[in-house]
C-alpha cells in the first residue's frame, strides 16, 4: 500500500543579515573616499517580509494544473509571511561535520521571511499505471523460470479507479506454475496493491483460490483504507 505521490514544489525567501564596522573606537566610522559613493550589495536597503511573499511563484506561474497547499488545521498553514512561531515548522540547511564551523553559523543563522508551497497532482494518477500495464501484457519468454503470461484481470467495482492483472508462471522444468493475482486499486489520495499468489503443484491439481475468493480478499482490504 504506498501513497499517491505528489509533485511538491517549495518557495520562500530567507534572509541572512551579516555587518560588521570599522573605526578608531570613538564612535565614527571612516568616510569614504570621494563626496559620495555608490551603496554596496551589502549596504542595499533588506526587502521587508511582506515585499518577499509578494514576489513569491502563484499557482499560475508555471504550465500545468497547480494549487498553493493549505493543510487542513489552519494553524497549521503557511503561505506568505512565516510568523516567528512557525519558522521552525519549515525545512532548514542542516549541513554536516565536514562543513566549517563558520558554514555551519551561517546556515543556522538564516530565517524564513516567506514561504509557498504548490502541489500538483494527477486527476486520477492509476491511468497512467493501468496503461503502462497494459502495455506490458502479453507473451513472457522463460527466463530463470519457465515461460508465463500476463493478462488482464477483472476485480470487484472498489474505489474510485482499479485494474487487475493475472501473471501465469510455470517453474523451470514444469509440474509447478505461479498464479499472481494483482490488484490496483485508488481510494482518495491512496493507492493499494494486492497481491495473491496461488503455487499450483502437481498434474491435475487445481488452484486454492476461487474468484470468490479473490473478490473478498480484495473488498476486505479495501473496506480497511482510511
Amino acid at each position: 500500500m504506498s501513497r499517491v505521490r505528489f509533485i511538491v514544489l517549495c518557495t520562500g525567501a530567507a534572509i541572512l543579515l551579516l555587518g560588521g564596522c570599522a573605526g578608531d573606537g570613538s564612535g565614527s566610522a571612516p568616510s569614504p573616499s570621494g563626496s559620495s559613493a555608490s551603496p554596496s550589495s551589502s549596504q542595499a536597503a533588506v526587502p521587508r517580509a511582506e515585499q518577499l511573499a509578494a514576489a513569491l511563484v502563484t499557482a499560475e506561474t508555471y504550465d500545468g494544473t497547480w494549487s498553493v497547499n493549505v493543510p487542513p488545521d489552519a494553524q497549521s498553514a503557511i503561505d506568505g509571511v512565516v510568523p516567528e512561531s512557525q519558522r521552525e515548522m519549515l525545512p532548514s540547511l542542516r549541513l554536516c561535520a565536514k562543513a566549517s564551523e563558520e558554514s555551519r553559523a551561517a546556515a543556522e543563522a538564516l530565517r524564513w521571511q516567506a514561504f509557498r508551497q504548490l502541489d500538483q497532482s494527477e486527476d486520477n494518477p492509476i491511468d497512467a499505471l493501468r496503461d503502462g500495464v497494459r502495455a506490458c501484457e502479453g507473451e513472457i519468454p522463460a527466463g530463470e523460470e519457465g515461460p508465463g503470461k500476463a493478462e488482464s484481470m477483472t476485480i470487484p467495482d472498489v474505489g474510485e479507479g482499479r485494474f487487475g492483472e493475472l501473471t501465469t508462471v510455470e517453474e523451470a522444468g514444469g509440474g509447478t506454475y505461479w498464479l499472481l493475482h494483482t490488484s490496483w486499486v485508488r481510494q482518495g489520495p491512496v493507492l493499494m496493491n494486492l497481491q495473491v499468489v496461488d503455487i499450483v503443484m502437481g498434474l491435475g491439481v487445481q488452484p486454492a483460490f476461487t474468484t470468490e475468493d479473490l473478490d473478498t480478499f480484495l473488498t476486505a482490504a479495501v473496506d480497511n483504507l482510511p
